[in-house]
């Protein structure tokens, strides 16, 4: 996070307005590009007197221990060395109840992380792939020929890509989409997308302890392994029943006519359940997503609330789809809590890590796309300094 001094706290502030919309901590924030935002300027507004000094850090008392240092060493790196011996992913949020249960003490995830990375120096980071025939002399011989690449000299005709920007206009599209979303509320509007997982797909994002080796067991490595996809829908309240294709049933890929089976045998009985008018179907805009034949097939199969379906503008899906944004690694992460995918389970673990998904859990990843009423449309803008929304 940008540290502020003092000078530029005080010349910050000397901008604040009261009564005046453009000139509230919110406007400061957003022109000045505050990380944290309007609350930041009230902690800072509420200890200035008119002067920067006023405004300097302060000494702050210290704080003991919540653990020992030999409790770190038996309740915190002993599981973690376990876990990277076996070959399995292991986390904070996973480690913790248990610590807090053999200690009898309360602390929180920071203070567990910061004892793993300070004392521990372990890292979290994402681990190699290893079926159990695989041994770790093929990691060392791995890990040697990485050494040598690293040494040859950089091809210098290889050019850099250009940093993506997002520009004025994009935002500008957002804000419209989620303007008209907010005014229709969450309940009234259904997201739909594909996503896929792979034979022998295990999490592979772990904590390491030094001189570790990155290994991860899983019952495939292959890049060719076999392909399940899964066509999902949501709304604000509740996650509508997925469909899952195997290698057989979906050929090359998903197309219209899969999607339009979904909906014919099984999403607009679903969606008609719901019980709410009128409905909106929010899009990207995949080749397979024709708006008149999907509109068409909702309304034939007894759907009549959808009333209208809307095509993200493209590259927004991160910013606007709560099923992009976060939803399918928070569906990602359960698939892969009880270890690797294999034929027999994957589409009976992909389903029901989906059907888990709560009521609560959708109404954050809506706001987490402002799409709840009275959110600032342009609350995530990459540069409000720059594009001066609603100036």
């Amino acid at each position: 996070m940008q540290t502020y001094t003092p000078q530029q706290k005080h010349s910050i502030l000397t901008h604040y307005r009261a009564g005046d919309r453009t000139a509230s901590f919110r406007a400061l924030a957003r022109r000045f590009a505050v990380q944290g935002g309007d609350a930041v300027i009230l902690r800072w507004y509420q200890r200035w007197d008119g002067t920067s000094q006023s405004l300097e850090t302060k000494q702050r008392s210290g704080r003991p221990r919540v653990l020992s240092k030999r409790e770190v060493q038996q309740y915190v790196r002993t599981p973690i060395l376990r876990a990277n011996r076996a070959h399995k992913a292991v986390h904070y949020p996973a480690l913790l109840p248990a610590v807090q249960r053999k200690t009898g003490k309360q602390l929180s995830i920071q203070t567990l992380r910061r004892y793993g990375k300070e004392e521990l120096g372990a890292k979290q980071r994402k681990g190699k792939k290893r079926t159990a025939e695989e041994s770790e002399c093929r990691y060392a011989r791995e890990k040697a020929c990485c050494i040598v690449l690293c040494l040859q000299p950089a091809d210098e005709s290889v050019a850099l890509l250009p940093a993506l920007s997002v520009s004025p206009e994009m935002c500008e599209q957002i804000a419209k989409v989620r303007r008209k979303l907010q005014r229709i509320g969450i309940g009234h509007i259904l997201f739909l997308d594909e996503t896929l997982k792979r034979e022998g797909d295990v999490d592979s994002y772990s904590i390491f302890l030094p001189g570790e080796p990155p290994l991860i067991e899983s019952s495939c490595t292959s890049k060719y392994a076999s392909r399940f996809d899964m066509i999902a829908c949501c709304s604000g309240k509740s996650a509508l029943p997925p469909v899952i294709y195997s290698p057989k049933e979906r050929h090359k890929g998903i197309d219209t006519a899969m999607l339009l089976s979904h909906i014919r045998d099984l999403l607009a009985q679903a969606a008609g359940a719901l019980d709410q008018y009128p409905l909106l179907l929010v899009l990207d805009r995949a080749t397979i997503h024709n708006e008149e034949k999907i509109l068409q097939e909702f309304h034939d199969w007894g759907c009549q609330e959808l009333v209208e379906i809307i095509k993200m503008p493209p590259a927004s899906a991160k910013r606007l789809s709560p099923l992009d944004n976060s939803l399918f690694n928070l569906w990602r992460q359960r698939v892969l809590a009880d270890g690797p995918l294999t034929k027999s389970n994957i589409k009976q673990r992909m389903s029901d890590a989906w059907n888990t998904i709560t009521s609560n859990e959708l109404q954050a990843q809506y706001r987490n796309c402002g799409l709840l009423r009275h959110q600032d449309v342009y609350f995530d803008c990459p540069n409000p300094a720059a594009h001066k929304h609603g100036s």
